[in-house]
C-alpha cells in the first residue's frame, strides 16, 4: 500500500508525543495521522535534538513549517483532497484557501492600520 505524502507539514510535536508519551510505533502512529511510516520517521528524526544545528543536506528543499499546529484530522482531509500524481492540493480548494488567507490578510492590515491611526 502506498502511502500519500502531506500537502503540509505534520505537527512534529504531535508525532513526537505520540512516540515517546504514548509508546505508539511508528506504523501505528501514521495509521492515526493518515501518513505513511517514513513521513513518521522523518518527523521524528527532525525533533531528535532541539539544541544541535541541523547537518547541511544534499541540495534537498527544506520543508517549511507551519506556526500553528494542525489537527490531524484536518491533514487527513488535506490529503484526501490532493492530486494522487503530483501530491499538490487540487486547483479548487487551492483558489478557495488562497482567497480565505487573502481575505483575512486584507482584514488584518485593515486593523493594524486602524491601531496606527488610532496612536498618532
Amino acid at each position: 500500500m502506498a502511502a500519500t505524502q502531506p500537502t503540509v507539514p505534520l505537527d512534529c510535536a504531535t508525532v513526537r508525543r505520540l512516540a515517546d508519551v504514548e509508546g505508539l510505533s511508528n506504523r501505528e502512529i501514521a495509521r492515526r495521522l493518515g501518513v505513511g511510516k517514513d513521513t513518521v520517521r522523518r518527523d521524528l528524526d527532525a525533533t531528535a535534538s532541539t539544541t544541535a544545528t541541523p547537518a547541511p543536506t544534499s541540495g534537498a528543499p527544506i520543508a517549511p513549517y507551519l506556526l500553528y499546529d494542525l489537527e490531524p484530522s484536518l491533514i487527513q482531509d488535506l490529503n484526501v483532497l490532493t492530486d494522487a500524481r503530483t501530491g499538490a492540493l487540487i486547483p479548487p480548494v487551492r483558489r478557495y484557501l488562497r482567497a480565505a488567507a487573502n481575505a483575512r490578510r486584507a482584514d488584518l492590515l485593515k486593523v493594524a492600520h486602524q491601531i496606527g491611526a488610532e496612536e498618532d
